[in-house]
């Protein structure tokens, strides 16, 4: 049966939608259609039919109320608030499919590979590169480079001068990489980088391609499965077992290696607050073990979401 579903909230939030549609397709019967702001992340999706714009194509579209079904869920109005499921776990509990931890993003970019290779090259980055995000909070839809920087949860923010601690700590190990910042142009901006002005799709594609990548519970965090590019994620006001993948280093102040939800208090402004030096360290191990890079990707076959 023909079945629309509509998904709300964010780039990540979406990109974690991607990994129910195999489940719902074997469930439907056929490929479902989706309602989004961002149809991009469902581009050459096999599972797709067709993607709707939410901001010009409207749910009373007779190709949308042509559906059997026309499903809507919010997570993040449901039990996945108590803190012990997964976003996509929570997905599937909301939308009765059946879940396992294997059930990771999936984005189709391929098409947009010669745009990424034509942006790296306009920037004369012909060797090696890898990719940082360290802010974020904003929607790209509507988005206006001359508007002032808010965030919608300031709290996953790694601070700036820490920033430029750990970026300074990448150029020591690795003197001759390009180190690409992929925050939108209003977001601060980081000495010896290169600020990525692409489309967030082309950020995915170009993933592909990295050493690795360091960021915060933000796009990059959810391409990397996808990709599958190991990197290290810094979590502050969010836990990685509700939206983060084990085949990454995943990093909180307070936290060791598994997480303990005795330690956590979303408020905490420290939670963030992780050593620089602590996080070149772990992006170092990770390249070290070939994990994520083009030559590595299939040494790291089975990404999985990490679980509380």
């Amino acid at each position: 049966m023909l079945n629309t579903y509509i998904v709300e909230g964010g780039i990540g939030k979406h990109a974690a939608f991607t990994a129910l549609i195999p489940k719902l397709v074997e469930r439907d019967g056929e490929a479902v259609q989706i309602h989004s702001p961002y149809v991009d992340a469902f581009a050459f999706n096999p599972g797709v039919k067709m993607a709707y714009d939410q901001g010009s194509i409207g749910l009373g579209d007779p190709r949308i109320t042509a559906s059997e079904n026309i499903h809507y869920c919010e997570p993040y109005k449901s039990n996945f608030v108590k803190g012990s499921e997964h976003i996509i776990e929570a997905y599937c509990r909301l939308l009765g499919v059946e879940y396992d931890d294997a059930m990771v993003p999936k984005l189709y970019t391929t098409h947009l590979k010669d745009r990424a290779s034509e942006w790296l090259e306009k920037r004369g980055i012909t060797g090696p590169y890898m990719m940082i995000q360290f802010s974020g909070g904003q929607t790209p839809v509507g988005f206006n480079p001359v508007n002032a920087y808010q965030s919608t949860d300031p709290g996953r923010n790694y601070p700036w001068h820490l920033v430029n601690k750990v970026v300074a700590g990448i150029r020591a190990a690795f003197p001759d990489i390009a180190i690409i910042d992929c925050t939108l142009p209003n977001e601060p901006g980081y000495p010896d980088t290169h600020k990525c002005d692409e489309h967030w799709a082309v950020v995915h594609e170009m993933l592909k391609g990295a050493q690795g990548f360091i960021g915060i519970d933000s796009c990059l965090n959810h391409f990397s499965a996808s990709t599958k590019t190991r990197g290290v994620v810094i979590w502050g006001s969010t836990r990685w077992v509700q939206f983060g993948y084990d085949h990454n280093s995943n990093m909180s102040f307070h936290q060791g290696e598994t997480w303990d939800e005795s330690k956590f208090d979303a408020l905490d402004p420290r939670n963030i607050l992780v050593d620089p030096d602590a996080i070149v360290e772990q992006y170092l191990k990770g390249v070290n073990t070939h994990v994520g890079r083009n030559d590595g990707r299939a040494d790291q076959p089975s990404v999985r979401c990490l679980r509380a």
